[in-house]
């Protein structure tokens, strides 16, 4: 028989998990809320209890059948199965997330870091489907990536490469949570969209914004950014402009350094797709060696929300 697998995608905000065919449909998905109230341990602990019961309305199927694969956002030491560092999860660093889980749930595990879930999900079954060497990009609260090199994922010496979130662009720029400052995520994240709405407010700009805060600076967010930009706003433009900027040059850095064929591009912010891939395209036309600007295509998601889920069961699909 045919393996059953199963796909997680812990994200920053949702928790989704989807039984998936070996041939990458998914039949059944579900989605919650991530509940971070009472610390990352009692948010594992919901996690294995919300699993453990998707997996027994799976009926029939011999236990050797069943493999799990988890996509959560960090650090992860693929050889020992730690989670060395995670922005969703600070009380959880240094966690031995593959011990703790397969103690608890006695199928084949593998953990895998989410935004090279989301690069595999787009290589299998999405917009990177028949490449072998492409990258993929999540535009989120932050800035995640995955590279594959010959058909395989780059993990590095230690199962943490593809940090694409943390090339510096700027050694002068604003402070990054990685400690650095001017890495790619404080100006193409979610978070960095807000950054710059809020400096934009202190000047007296970007009243549509600010509208869209209620009247409250501190609760806009990127996709408060967006709408206000949909209308028209030239402060919510500018803002996704000078993003787009930013982005060009990281991809600029991955097309020298790896010459894929695709870069896809998804995550939450990506929805502000047209505001932001002019100024994206052009740095990268602008900056890139002839050669390999003329093979690379810059595509967006084509699973959305579902790549996480496949590209964790991709990853359980390849255990041996």
């Amino acid at each position: 028989m045919e393996p059953l697998l199963i796909g997680v995608d812990v994200g920053g905000t949702n928790i989704r998990m989807g039984v998936v065919t070996p041939d990458g449909h998914i039949p059944k998905k579900i989605e919650y809320p991530m509940d971070m109230s009472r610390g990352g341990l009692a948010m594992m602990e919901g996690l294995v209890s919300r699993l453990q019961d998707f997996i027994q309305q799976e009926t029939g199927r011999d236990r050797s059948e069943i493999r799990i694969g988890i996509g959560i956002a960090g650090s992860i030491d693929m050889k020992r199965g730690l989670l060395v560092t995670s922005p969703n999860l600070p009380d959880l660093h240094g966690f031995p997330l593959q011990a703790y889980l397969q103690e608890r749930i006695s199928y084949p595990i593998i953990i895998e870091n989410d935004a090279n879930a989301f690069t595999l999900g787009e290589g299998w079954k999405g917009a990177a489907k028949g490449s072998r060497h492409y990258c993929g990009i999540t535009l989120g609260t932050g800035v995640g990536g995955g590279i594959v090199v010959e058909g395989e994922i780059l993990h590095g010496s230690e199962g943490m490469g593809g940090e694409v979130g943390h090339m510096v662009l700027n050694p002068k720029g604003p402070l990054c949570g990685c400690g650095g400052r001017g890495c790619l995520e404080v100006y193409a994240s979610g978070s960095g969209i807000r950054r710059r709405a809020l400096e934009a407010n202190k000047k007296g700009k970007g009243k549509k914004i600010l509208k869209k805060g209620r009247g409250d600076i501190k609760k806009v967010t990127s996709e408060e950014v967006f709408e206000a930009a949909k209308e028209g706003d030239r402060t919510a433009l500018k803002i996704f402009n000078e993003m787009g900027r930013y982005l060009g040059l990281g991809l600029v850095n991955l097309i020298h350094l790896f010459n894929p064929e695709k870069i896809v591009i998804g995550g939450k912010v990506s929805k502000a797709w047209d505001y932001f891939i002019g100024s994206t395209t052009e740095v990268v036309h602008q900056r890139t060696m002839k050669g390999q600007r003329e093979k690379v295509q810059i595509v967006q998601t084509e699973c959305g929300d579902d790549a996480g889920i496949l590209g964790a069961a991709y990853v359980a699909l390849k255990l041996e």
